[in-house]
């Protein structure tokens, strides 16, 4: 589609950007009321007709909305009113909710940088995603069709990033598109660090560049070289680490080598010189989405080691053959501590993540001829006319719905239910770290990747059972089975399938509730398979009449911008009912 097709070109520009702005607050708003209603914060009330009326400090809002079998309030953006009068400013909204939403002064400020950061974000995508129809988008490469997406769906600062200029966002968004170089620098062994694998940096650099770099760097190759993120290097690694650049202990090499694309992700970049190269996840320590985007040390010991075990397990595990799993593999890893940090055991943990560098596999190269790669967000994206894509995938493939849907959760939700019954890892498993593989637009393969911080195992001997090497076990965080099947619930669920559902209610009928009665039969079908495993489903029950609800904004409101040595966790609320079970709206 063409953007004169989203906007009269004969208003002028200016009125072309006051309507988009005004469409894009809207959009933020509908989500604002959305998610906190769901998180127990707001409590709209039925008017009638389909209409719901909120009260905030005076002010009256109305809307059109309806409930998803999640609880979940889905409110109709161009409904939006204040005071009777069509309501275009989502800071407003925050304002007229702060004492429901129990946010300090302090905290309130904050969250509206935050929300302007959003906004000013979404206008970059929705300029770009005004070009496209949903079958256009389809026909994308995978790094570009990214770059449209949304972003994170229940965090309502989901493009926060605190500290960004504008021309920050537009040199390094993923929704800006843009492709940029690395700096490199060469680090002296003796600032110590952890360094995990070899580096595929022929994946990074030109021919011949490593050579030169090495010659100079002057080190004769014994000092480890370290990519580094533009903006990391401009904002934090210049003066936090000046004491280490004066007495040349890092040698800043220049910029070098093959341009990068963000991914949806931010801090991970995808090859654009060598498509099919390595992805690099940079430190950036920038707050957004709840927490600072760097990089720690813990994780990267493991990640190679534990990537290459999940991959052999998805190998030579059946169930994980019939699903066809993919692991994107964690090839090396390197963290730099910061000397004077590192002295400090409770110091803010961004200070600990400024200086690192994850190698890792592309989920294009696991793609076969004919076949496509996306994230798993994507199903829950709409073109610039709210058409979604997963319907127009579902159209191009000439599958019904339930059919197409059969083949999605056999490949994506069962084996992360297998995962976590058979081998007690939990992922939290959200739309931006699961790829989808697709040949004739049908689900054929799930990737999983990224396994810094998102990956955990029961507090029990399953892992040990199913071979895991106690050295990769001492490092992961170990949690009681009612926590970790709470991964999957909350990514997955939650934060994914509760997004796409509706979107084929709205525009193919096909029923929430048989969406959700579908995917219980799929989950049945497996434990049907295993009943080895009957013990494992009732220690990782979902199919059960409550689930939990986990709450992430919340922590925003109440823990507000101060520095932790750790990064928060999510509170919870009251409990959801099933939709497995019930498929039934309130």
């Amino acid at each position: 589609m063409s953007s004169s097709a989203t906007h009269d070109s004969s208003r002028g520009p200016a009125m072309e950007a006051e309507t988009l702005w005004n469409q894009i607050n809207q959009r933020l708003m509908a989500k604002i009321i959305g998610e906190t209603s769901y998180e127990g914060c707001l409590s709209p009330e039925p008017a009638g007709n389909g209409r719901y009326r909120l009260a905030l400090r005076g002010h009256d809002y109305g809307f059109r909305a309806r409930y998803s079998c999640w609880g979940w309030l889905r409110v109709v953006p161009e409904s939006l009113t204040r005071n009777d009068r069509p309501a275009t400013d989502a800071t407003q909204l925050v304002i007229d909710a702060q004492h429901a939403l129990g946010m300090t002064d302090i905290v309130l400020a904050n969250f509206l940088e935050e929300l302007q950061n959003t906004l000013a974000g979404d206008r970059l995508q929705q300029e770009r995603l005004a070009r496209f129809t949903a079958e256009q988008m389809l026909d994308l490469p995978a790094t570009e069709l990214e770059g449209l997406l949304d972003s994170h769906p229940k965090l309502l600062a989901n493009r926060g990033r605190m500290g960004w200029s504008q021309a920050d966002l537009e040199a390094y968004s993923p929704e800006a598109g843009n492709r940029f170089q690395l700096r490199w620098l060469a680090v002296a062994p003796s600032l110590g660090g952890t360094h995990v694998g070899t580096p595929p940096l022929e994946q990074c650099l030109e021919h011949g560049e490593h050579a030169a770099l090495v010659r100079g760097s002057g080190a004769a190759g014994h000092w480890p070289l370290l990519p580094v993120h533009p903006w990391q290097w401009d904002h934090r690694l210049q003066a936090q680490y000046g004491e280490a650049l004066a007495r040349g202990l890092i040698r800043d090499l220049g910029v070098h080598g093959h341009w990068f694309q963000p991914q949806q992700s931010l801090r991970t970049l995808t090859n654009t010189s060598v498509p099919g190269n390595c992805d690099l996840k940079l430190a950036l320590t920038v707050l957004n989405t709840s927490a600072y985007r760097g990089i720690p040390a813990g994780p990267i010991a493991l990640g190679p080691e534990l990537s290459q075990w999940l991959w052999e397990r998805s190998r030579e595990d059946p169930e994980f053959a019939r699903a066809g799993l993919e692991v994107q593999r964690e090839l090396a890893g390197s963290h730099i501590p910061h000397p004077r940090q590192a002295q400090i055991e409770g110091a803010p943990y961004r200070y600990h993540e400024m200086l690192g560098a994850v190698w890792r596999e592309n989920l294009t190269g696991r793609t076969g001829l004919g076949e496509q790669s996306m994230l798993i967000a994507t199903l829950m994206q709409c073109d610039g006319r709210d058409r979604s894509l997963i319907a127009a995938l579902i159209r191009r493939s000439g599958l019904s719905p339930e059919v197409w849907l059969t083949h999605l959760f056999d490949r994506v939700t069962v084996p992360l239910y297998h995962l976590l019954c058979a081998y007690g890892i939990g992922l939290v498993a959200h739309g931006q770290n699961l790829g989808l593989i697709l040949k004739d637009a049908i689900p054929q393969r799930l990737a999983l990747k990224d396994f810094h911080g998102d990956l955990r195992c029961v507090d029990q001997p399953m892992p040990e059972q199913a071979g895991m090497p106690a050295h990769l076990l001492e490092g992961l965080t170990r949690l009681p089975p009612e926590y970790l099947v709470h991964d999957l619930i909350t990514g997955h669920f939650v934060t994914t399938l509760r997004f796409i559902s509706p979107l084929l209610e709205d525009e193919m009928g096909f029923p929430e509730t048989r969406f959700y009665s579908l995917l219980a039969e799929r989950l049945r079908a497996y434990q049907q398979r295993h009943p080895e495993l009957d013990e494992r489903f009732q220690l990782f029950p979902l199919l059960r009449p409550t689930l939990e609800r986990v709450c992430v904004n919340r922590v925003r409101f109440r823990l507000g911008y101060e520095d932790h040595a750790e990064r928060p966790s999510a509170d919870l609320g009251v409990p959801l009912s099933n939709p497995l079970l019930t498929g039934e709206t309130p």
